[in-house]
């Protein structure tokens, strides 16, 4: 997301501000900050609190993996693919070995771009007894390229040849590669109802958890305001008192959604202040970002699991982030309150979208939502299998 336009104004309350906003850049508009000055005066008594507003619109830039897949260069692909197979069937051949090349330099535009993956060349070593040679040809084709896409993708090496047995030894292993990956990545995903919402939740008491900085607080924001839409009765809970403009930032969104906020300074609070809320209110609990080496936050969130009992624990973590800090982030954390969900933030800072497939099959955890970017609510996508091929294989016809 990049800001295209911003303003900054004053205004008396925050009604004025947001009627403000939503006329000057229609339901697009958000407010990025609201500060409170006091207006000069010679008298102190008489100086009068007023609103310092900023204000823009967030405009959504293209994804690259959601781009339209090109059939022409596929099919050009497969056929550069297929004339390679017969080449190297022909190699060590005295006769028509050069006639070939010839056709091969004829046939092969020079736009197409290959790129094999030499670790993982499928390449058998001996034939299977009771296959011909066209099957042959055609189920390497298929494995290289479901391998170069995967890998493409930056999905481990091991990962990638594991799915492919998977798909070779299962029962649907007449359907195409893709199709099987649909139906496998069920597995990886929380598990649909008949409201995907609360399916993807896991429930009415929700607590989120993850390392600094990995956008907690917008995720927690971008599910209240889906939530609000559909009419459902909403509050927010946050124990995150370590930054400054943490708990400014939650009050902004609570402000513009019309929902309660509560503020924990400690796990005692809670079991009173949820008396307030009827048992079909989603509560959504932000907590405080850690490092997996601060014992003293992981502690504050043992207590604060302790005294909220949430139906689900999701743990954020970055598509940008390093495998081995968020495995050491995820065993951390897990260590000291169950992990229900995972969700991944910043999908739209990484074209290595491989950890979409990687991260559940790692920790045995289903993911909820993917974010993609800064927009509230926009900017959120369920983690269904459909959204996850699109990730991690393009948009396709016929899927």
């Amino acid at each position: 997301m990049r800001l295209v336009k911003e303003i900054e104004f004053r205004a008396k309350t925050e009604n004025e501000a947001f009627q403000r906003v939503r006329e000057k850049f229609g339901p697009d508009g958000i407010i990025l900050s609201i500060q409170t000055v006091r207006t000069p005066s010679f008298l102190p008594f008489f100086r009068k609190k007023e609103l310092v507003v900023r204000a823009g619109i967030l405009e959504e830039e293209k994804k690259p993996w959601m781009e339209k897949r090109d059939p022409d260069l596929e099919k050009r692909q497969m056929e550069v693919f297929k004339a390679l197979l017969e080449y190297k069937k022909n190699l060590g051949q005295k006769e028509g070995t050069g006639d070939l090349q010839e056709r091969l330099i004829e046939e092969v535009e020079d736009k197409v771009d290959i790129k094999v993956h030499q670790r993982s060349n499928p390449v058998a070593s001996k034939p299977e007894i009771g296959k011909s040679r066209e099957e042959e040809q055609g189920e390497f084709s298929e494995k290289a390229l479901a391998l170069e896409e995967l890998l493409k993708s930056e999905l481990p090496e091991n990962y990638a040849e594991m799915l492919w047995n998977e798909f070779s030894e299962s029962p649907e292993s007449g359907l195409s590669f893709r199709k099987w990956l649909k139906i496998r990545c069920k597995d990886l995903c929380f598990p649909p109802g008949k409201d995907m919402l609360t399916s993807a939740l896991g429930g009415n008491r929700v607590m989120i958890v993850g390392p600094t900085g990995v956008g907690k607080t917008t995720t927690i924001a971008k599910i209240a305001a889906i939530a609000v839409q559909e009419g459902r009765d909403v509050a927010l809970f946050t124990s995150d008192n370590y930054r400054v403009s943490a708990v400014d930032q939650i009050r902004t969104f609570a402000r513009v959604l019309h929902i309660p906020l509560e503020a924990v300074n400690n796990g005692a609070e809670i079991p009173e202040l949820l008396k307030k809320y009827p048992e079909d209110t989603l509560i959504l609990m932000d907590t405080p970002g850690h490092g997996f080496r601060e014992r003293d936050r992981i502690v504050q969130i043992e207590n604060i699991y302790n005294n909220f009992s949430p139906q689900a624990v999701h743990m954020a973590v970055s598509a940008t982030a390093r495998p081995g800090d968020v495995r050491a982030a995820i065993e951390k954390t897990g260590g000291a309150v169950p992990l229900s969900r995972l969700l991944l933030t910043k999908a739209d800072e990484t074209l290595g979208l491989g950890c979409l497939l990687a991260l559940p099959l790692t920790f045995d955890l289903p993911l909820s939502f993917v974010t993609t970017g800064q927009n509230v609510p926009r900017d959120i996508n369920f983690a269904d299998p459909e959204f996850i091929m699109d990730c991690i294989l393009g948009r396709r016809e016929g899927r």
